[in-house]
């Protein structure tokens, strides 16, 4: 069993064995979960939705589709609707 312990403004290490051990480097992503009655969960798996998420935002910044763009396309699809 290892033990973490919560420093100065909530910061956390995590000890070099199993830094190696799951290869993680320095700026990776880590995806904690609260899974109740005070249990946690931290994965290096990115959530999917998050992961779709970036991938849908790099699309709209790639065609240069904005928020507001969309709202008119969806008030637009709509009024088809009515």
């Amino acid at each position: 069993m290892t033990t973490l312990q919560i420093r100065r403004k909530g910061t956390a290490a995590l000890p070099a064995s199993l830094r190696k051990k799951y290869k993680l480097e320095e700026g990776q992503i880590l995806t904690l979960i609260d899974l109740g009655e005070d249990t946690i969960l931290l994965t290096t798996k990115v959530s999917q939705v998050d992961k779709l998420a970036d991938q849908i935002a790099e699309g709209f910044n790639h065609e240069n589709i904005t928020f507001d763009d969309l709202l008119q396309a969806l008030d637009e699809v709509r009024k088809t609707y009515t």
